[in-house]
C-alpha cells in the first residue's frame, strides 16, 4: 500500500466558483486582521500548543506573526484583498520576539521559517536599511554549516534568503554567498553504494537520520539550487539534477497502476512499518512541489506524473486544510503539474481540493470557535491556496515567492 487512507477523506464541498473562493479569502482575511493585536500578535490554536508549553505570541514565519502578516501582504498585492494596516512596526519586532521559541525549543534562530532570517529578509522588504541587511547576511553566512542539513532549521532553507536577496537587490555578495552555500550543500552529499543512491544526513533534535522529502530531506535541500539556477554553472545545477533523478528512481515505491510514492527515509528500519506518508513535509505532494520547476526530461515528467496522481487517488487530508500537512499543500502539487505539463485536468483537480479545504477551514473554525492563525498550518496559507487557484499560479509560498 502507497498511502495509509485513514489520513485521507473522500472530496466534499461545492464545485469550484471563483466568487466563493473570493469570498472565503475575503473573510479569512478580515478574520485575520480583526484578531491582531500589535502586543500579542495573534492568538495561539489549541492544536499550535503542545502539553505544558508556555501560551506566548509566536513570531516565525511558519507558526507566527511572520507568516500571517506576509500572508496578508501578499494577498494584497496580488489584488485579492485591501486593507490599510501598517504592519511595518510590528515586523520590525519579530526578529527579536522570534529568540523565545528559538532558545526555548533549542532550535539555531538563524533558521529561515523557525528563527529570524526570513524575518529579517521581510524587515528589509519593509525598510531597505543596510544594517538589517548587513544582519540577515551575517545569519545566512553563520548557518553554512549547520549539522541539520535540510531546509528547515539549516543551510538549504537560509540559502533562500541569499537568493531573494540577490534577485531585489544589486548587492553582489548575495550571489556569491548563495554560490558558497549550494557548494557546501553538495560538498555534504554521500554515496550509498548499496542503495546506489545519494543522500544528506539530517542531525535534528539529537537523532541522525537520512530523509527523502520536502520538509528535512533531500528534495528540499535541491529545492533552492532549481530556484537560483539562474544564478549558478548549468554544470552545478545538472549535476543536482542527475543524482536527484537517480535517487528517486530508485527509492520510488509503485502500485500496479503505476502510481508512485516514496517512504520518509530509503532505510526500512528507520520507517519500520509505517505506510508512506502523502503530504507536503513527506511524500508525493512536496517532491512534486520541490522539483517541478526542474528543466523536463522523460524520466522525471513520468515520476512527477505518477505523483501527482497518487496525490489525486489519496484525496485530501483529514488534518485539515494547512500547507504543511493538510489539503492545501498537496493541492499545490497539483497546481505545479498543471504549471509544468499545461494540461487543464491538474487545473481542476487543484481546484476540487481548493473547496474541499475551504470546507474544512469552516468545519475546524466552528469546532474551535476561531481560525487558526498560522501560514504553514493554518488559514492563512488556505487563503493563499484559493488565490493560486483563481490564478492558476503554482508560486508556493515562502518558497517560490516572498
Amino acid at each position: 500500500m502507497l498511502y495509509d487512507p485513514t489520513r485521507h477523506e473522500p472530496l466534499k464541498g461545492q464545485p469550484w466558483s471563483d466568487d466563493a473562493a473570493k469570498a472565503q479569502i475575503e473573510g479569512i482575511a478580515a478574520d485575520l486582521l480583526a484578531a491582531f493585536s500589535p502586543q500579542d500578535l495573534w492568538p495561539n490554536h489549541p492544536l499550535d500548543l503542545e502539553p505544558g508549553e508556555a501560551d506566548l505570541p509566536r513570531a516565525s514565519l511558519s507558526l507566527g506573526a511572520g507568516g500571517v502578516i506576509w500572508a496578508l501582504e501578499r494577498l494584497r498585492g496580488l489584488g485579492a484583498i485591501a486593507f490599510e494596516q501598517d504592519f511595518g512596526p510590528t515586523i520590525a519586532t519579530l526578529p527579536e520576539r522570534s529568540h523565545v521559541f528559538t532558545d526555548e525549543w533549542g532550535m539555531g534562530q538563524l533558521s529561515w521559517l523557525m528563527g529570524e532570517t526570513g524575518l529579517l529578509l521581510m524587515q528589509w522588504q519593509h525598510e531597505r536599511s543596510t544594517a538589517v541587511a548587513d544582519a540577515l547576511y551575517a545569519n545566512v553566512q553563520a548557518n553554512l554549516h549547520h549539522p541539520a542539513l535540510e531546509s528547515l532549521l539549516g543551510s538549504p532553507g537560509s540559502m533562500l534568503a541569499a537568493l531573494f536577496m540577490a534577485e531585489a537587490s544589486d548587492d553582489p555578495r548575495w550571489s556569491a554567498l548563495f554560490r558558497q552555500a549550494v557548494q557546501i550543500v553538495w560538498d555534504s552529499m554521500a554515496f550509498d553504494a548499496e542503495l546506489g543512491i545519494w543522500q544528506w544526513t539530517q542531525d535534528l533534535y539529537g537523532r541522525k537520520t537520512q530523509y527523502l522529502g520536502a520538509a528535512h530531506g533531500f528534495v528540499g535541500n535541491v529545492f533552492p539550487v532549481l530556484r537560483g539556477a539562474h544564478l549558478l554553472p548549468p554544470a552545478v545545477v545538472q549535476g543536482y539534477l542527475e543524482r536527484t533523478v537517480a535517487t528517486l528512481a530508485r527509492t520510488a515505491l509503485r502500485d500496479a497502476q503505476g502510481r508512485v510514492n516514496w517512504q520518509a527515509t530509503p532505510y526500512a528500519a528507520q520507517n519500520g512499518a509505517k505506510l508512506p506518508l502523502v503530504q507536503d513535509c513527506h511524500g508525493a505532494p512536496g517532491i512534486v512541489c520541490r522539483l517541478a520547476g526542474a528543466p523536463s526530461s522523460a524520466e522525471l515528467d513520468a515520476l512527477l506524473l505518477a505523483a501527482g496522481e497518487l496525490t489525486w487517488t489519496a484525496g485530501p487530508l483529514t488534518k485539515g486544510p494547512g500547507l504543511c500537512h493538510g489539503t492545501a499543500g498537496n493541492g499545490y502539487a497539483l497546481l505545479k503539474l498543471y504549471r509544468r505539463s499545461g494540461d487543464e485536468q491538474w487545473l481542476e483537480r487543484a481546484r476540487a481540493f481548493a473547496m474541499h479545504a475551504a470546507l474544512q477551514g469552516e468545519l475546524m473554525a466552528s469546532k474551535y470557535g476561531r481560525r487558526r492563525y498560522t501560514l504553514w498550518n493554518g488559514d492563512p496559507g488556505l487563503a493563499l491556496f484559493l488565490q493560486s487557484c483563481r490564478d492558476a499560479d503554482a508560486a508556493f509560498p515562502m518558497l517560490d515567492c516572498v
